[in-house]
């Protein structure tokens, strides 16, 4: 092969590649950026829009439904969804996988501008057009926290805050939590009255004062000045002395009417670490810095800090992504060194000393070409690639394993060793290309996976891909250089001289029993097949689409009903979160009462009913118990917990796909859909295995309504539109400007006092100015009633649309869901109205399509490879029956370790079996073709190829199964700590996928050394008697 002859010619050159691919290689993988998940770009694109004191229904009416009616023009959309509610519309809209997110911005951006002439004139702010962007959510959750109070920790969030943000790779550091300071302007209704005062007149008042305008410039003399009219307020207490009428020849001050409060602004929400009010830092990194090095810089300036802290703070780090990175990077790095060594030994084992140390080396030099590769490809090491790296660890050998052995058997013949290099790459070069390409092919197909899920996996296909060729051009340019010119004949003490003939002698005699029972051999491998297959079946351990696994983190949601004030809301999370800070497996609990509803996307107005409590585990070698039954613990507890609904959920581990049950109730009336979800509730609430059952239907919130008499109302020149601004203006407040002191800006808000909002006659007596000049009280134009609205109105495709959704505990979510449909499936719909299963089950289907579709195009590609390479279908066909021999030993691998069927894993474990176990029947079957061309006949061939071709079929199969056999059992060394690690998150999330492809490899490997060549001898006795039939 001309690039080994090159190679081998010129081995400085070669030796010399070699030292720059350690030093290569090596600087890449301390450089490649850690993360823990792949970053992906979703295609969602958010508009928010705030309106501040509006009810769901008028913003439905007033802002959501005009933008939508625009957003519905646009091209290239999967759906788009809406929530109106308190406060604020946001509207997520879902585009399809292969739109630029750039373009979809501009594209929204355009449509939303074009609905802002439909929208109401006094909207303070315009809507806000963004991205979800996965890669700038938080590394890093630091909580100031203690006994100190609220302005003290403040104060030390924003100086830290102010610290953080000038270390190099930090986006952004956001504050949450504590009340910002606020200058209130609080008039007395009484007084306004006596004076004949409306609150329009204030609040145009501090509008003229409270102003900084520039006068231009002036030239006096030789010198130029600028013109300056400050009129900034320099002291809230200047506010006092504003003038702010006449009446009767009498000066009215602001004084008279109101007081000026220097405090904070109206509590809307309480934040608390493990029972200490807090407030919390959420640092986020730029894109392309490395999240360890950032994190590692932040906790040192942390440690700096903690001495210079007040009495009764304190600095807890309460969500650290670095560490996961790091312990996933160490699992996995412990998976690898533990696999690499087992690889190493079989190969000592069966090739002695110096043969394995030849075919050892591929590993290392594989592996630094690979992380060069990444590193170019800006491919940070997470954990899909490692986990690839894992998968290839014992695949890359396999070209090294057959270019070295054919080496040294002709170095034993007498050959020298720059010879027996190009004779045994001539020999073997094309069919090593060949199987290297039909592995290649397999994982082909995934590279085109669509949507979150595609971006999120496609990073395996693409590391194998790497690795695989970078294992080709080391077999083919390194492996035979280093063996022409160091490769020595010695006689080795290897398994081959001992144990070995006993183990051919065993192959021999079963190889020459099938050959001679042929059709009883492959009766019963279909047999085999069928039968596990059914008996998997049988057990029925059921289908997933990720593994469950150990989580780190859960949440407790807390819902109460529509309109609970905060303080009730809070008693409520007080008694979760003494029930959760009773675990000793958990570290950290922290709460949040007052949150903005998860499915809103952060966008929305905080809610007094909602709240969430985050539980942080200790370490997983720490805990007493599983998370999964401390989480069951809370669970029970909390169900007997009056006044509110419940929701206990772990962090979900990969892409996002949503909760394993999600029904979506859609169409016009909220009250039909309302009803028919009461009716899927009561048929589904008693399915086994179902918990945390919720809708997201925000029923009965209560309202107060100012229903204007527009008759009165004009005869005095006002307007519904005057009236609701007066209105909102006195209950909810509104900016009259900012005060600043130094750098910082405080809102100058005026609105009635505390004690004069809280009853039905203080709306009613709020004066409005009138066409006289004489303010007069609400109740002469409008009157005042109660009722209950929606808390929140949602919409999909702008239809009106509830979700129903829980949790599973305990049996199979797919099973779960099939009882669903099954308890639903004669329930009558009007016209108009549909149910739909999406979340987990609506990612399934995608994923099962497109896998589907990957395994018959991968099958496809490789049977092209085949007939190239052997330039016969029938042999083709022939090798491609260990892809079918494989699944009989996925599903008896999944019937041994009772696992269920998982999509994403078990089916690209298969995917991956489609390219691996061919290799060893097309080597197996290149010999035997040209065993047959010299003349041999085809018995003898059979049983020579065999006997030849038995240690590399089982040294490739061996390795892949030990390289990954650390990841399947979930055992390893570590060997940071020199300890053994048992278990692991890896290994829970990859382990399913190992098991798969180690007992398929190994089941095709056994039936492959017999199958194959029975195959291949009833073929060839059918072609024989093909042509003696046709010559005669």
């Amino acid at each position: 092969m001309l690039i080994t002859d090159a190679s081998v010619n010129r081995r400085s050159t070669i030796f010399s590649l070699m030292l720059i691919i350690v030093i290569a290689g090596i600087y890449s993988y301390l450089a490649l950026p850690r993360e823990s998940t792949p970053d992906v770009t979703v295609p969602y694109v958010l508009v928010v829009t705030p309106y501040e004191g509006v009810a769901p229904v008028d913003i439905e009416s007033l802002i959501t439904h005009p933008i939508e009616r625009k957003l519905k023009g646009l091209k290239d959309v999967d759906n788009i969804r809406s929530v109106s509610a308190e406060g604020s519309s946001m509207i997520i809209i879902e585009f399809m996988p292969d739109v630029d997110i750039d373009l979809a911005l501009q594209w929204v951006r355009d449509k939303v501008d074009q609905a802002k002439g439909d929208l109401p004139r006094n909207l303070e702010n315009d809507p806000i057009v963004q991205e979800i962007n996965l890669s700038e959510f938080p590394i890093l959750m630091v909580s100031v926290a203690g006994i100190a109070d609220e302005t003290v920790l403040k104060k030390v969030g924003e100086e830290l805050q102010d610290w953080i943000q000038t270390i190099p790779g930090v986006l952004d550091v956001v504050l949450s939590g504590g009340r910002e300071r606020e200058i209130r302007v609080e008039f007395d209704p009484d007084r306004m009255f006596g004076y004949e005062i409306s609150l329009a007149e204030v609040i145009r008042a501090v509008a003229r004062e409270n102003v900084n305008i520039p006068g231009g410039s002036i030239d006096i003399g030789e010198a130029k000045y600028l013109l300056r009219i400050p009129g900034e307020f320099t002291d809230p207490n200047e506010i006092d002395n504003l003038v702010l009428t006449r009446r009767g020849g009498r000066i009215i001050y602001f004084k008279d009417v109101a007081d000026v409060v220097d405090a904070f602004e109206d509590r809307s929400s309480y934040s608390r670490l493990n029972g200490d009010q807090s407030v919390t830092l959420a640092i986020k990194k730029r894109t392309g810095a490395n999240i360890i090095d950032v994190a590692d810089r932040v906790f040192a300036l942390l440690a700096e800090a903690e001495p210079m802290l007040p009495p009764g703070v304190e600095l807890a780090v309460t969500f650290n992504q670095s560490d996961d990175i790091r312990n996933m990077v160490r699992d996995l790095e412990n998976n690898i060194i533990t696999g690499l060594i087992l690889v190493v030994s079989v190969l000592f084992l069966f090739l002695g000393f110096r043969n394995s140390f030849f075919v050892g080396l591929a590993i290392p030099f594989t592996m630094l070409i690979a992380f060069a590769v990444l590193y170019l490809l800006d491919i940070t090491l997470n954990m899909v690639v490692l986990f690839s790296l894992i998968l290839a660890l014992g695949m890359l050998v396999d070209n090294a394993i057959v270019i070295v052995e054919n080496i040294y058997r002709h170095m034993q013949s007498g050959t020298s060793g720059e010879q027996a290099s190009k004779i045994a790459v001539s020999e073997v070069g094309w069919p090593v290309i060949s199987s290297t390409v039909t592995t290649l092919c397999a994982f082909f197909p995934l590279l085109f996976w669509p949507g979150i899920m595609g971006e999120f996996m496609a990073f395996l296909p693409k590391t194998l891909i790497i690795t695989l060729l970078a294992s080709l051009f080391v077999a083919l340019v390194i492996n035979p250089t280093i063996c022409a010119h160091i490769m020595k004949i010695s006689p080795d003490r290897r398994l081959k001289d001992k144990k070995l003939p006993l183990i051919l002698k065993a192959y021999a005699w079963s190889l020459e029993f099938a050959l001679r029972h042929r059709l009883l051999v492959v009766l019963a491998s279909l047999l085999m097949l069928v039968g596990i297959t059914t008996l998997y079946i049988m057990f029925d351990h059921g289908i997933e689409l990720f593994p469950d696994t150990e989580p780190n983190r859960a949440f407790v949601e807390i819902e109460a009903p529509v309109g609970t004030n905060l303080d009730t809301s809070d008693l409520l999370a007080r008694t979760v979160e003494a029930i959760a800070l009773a675990e000793p497996d958990i570290n950290f609990v922290i709460t949040d009462v007052g949150t903005t509803n998860s499915d809103d996307g952060g966008g929305g107005s905080v809610l007094s009913n909602l709240s969430k409590i985050s539980l942080e585990f200790v370490d997983r070698h720490e805990r007493k118990a599983l998370a999964i039954d401390v989480l069951e613990r809370i669970r029970q507890a909390v169900a007997s917990i009056p006044g509110a609904h419940f929701v206990v959920e772990q962090q979900q581990q990969g892409p996002p796909t949503g909760p394993p049950v999600n029904i979506e109730v859609s169409g016009e009336d909220i009250d039909v859909i309302e009803g028919l979800v009461k009716e899927i509730r009561q048929r589904i609430v008693s399915v086994p295995g179902l918990v945390d059952l919720q809708d997201d239907l925000a029923r009965a919130q209560p309202e107060i309504r100012i229903v204007v008499d527009r008759e009165k109302a004009s005869l005095l020149q006002l307007s519904t539109s005057d009236i609701s601004e007066m209105a909102k203006a006195a209950i909810s407040g509104t900016k009259l400007g900012v005060f600043r002191e130094g750098e910082d800006e405080y809102d100058i808000v005026a609105r009635f006092p505390p004690a004069r909002r809280q009853y039905l006659a203080d709306i009613e007596n709020l004066l409005i100015p009138a066409e006289t000049g004489i303010p007069v009280p609400l109740s002469t134009v409008a009157h005042v009633e109660t009722g209950v609205g929606f808390g929140s109105i949602r919409h999909l495709d702008l239809k009106r649309v509830a979700t129903l959704s829980a949790e599973t505990y305990g049996r199979n979510s797919n099973e779960v869901l099939m009882e669903i449909q099954g308890r639903l499936a004669d329930l009558r719909l009007p016209n108009g109205y549909l149910i739909a299963y999406s979340g987990e089950q609506e990612e399934q289907n995608k994923a099962t399509s497109f896998l589907s579709k990957a395994f018959i195009g991968a099958v496809l590609l490789i049977m092209l490879v085949l007939v190239t390479q052997f330039n016969s279908l029938l042999q083709a066909l022939i090798v491609m029956t260990t892809v079918v021999l494989s699944l009989t030993g996925v599903f008896l691998g999944l019937l041994i370790t009772a696992k269920p069927f998982g999509i994403i894993m078990t089916g690209i474990g298969a995917i991956s079996l489609a390219g691996v176990v061919v290799n060893n029947a097309i080597v197996l079957i290149d010999y035997t073709n040209q065993l047959m061309r010299s003349g041999m006949d085809t018995f003898a061939a059979i049983m020579r190829a065999g006997m030849v071709r038995f240690r590399p079929v089982l040294l490739t199969a061996a390795t892949t199964i030990l390289g990954l056999l650390p990841m399947a059992l979930g055992v390893s060394f570590d060997f940071h700590t020199f300890g053994w690690e048992i278990g692991g998150e890896s290994s829970e999330w990859w382990g399913p996928m190992a098991v798969a492809v180690i007992f398929g490899l190994a089941f095709a490997t056994l039936l492959t050394l017999i199958v194959v060549p029975v195959l291949y001898s009833l073929a060839d006795s059918l072609r024989n008697r093909f042509w003696s039939t046709k010559n005669v």
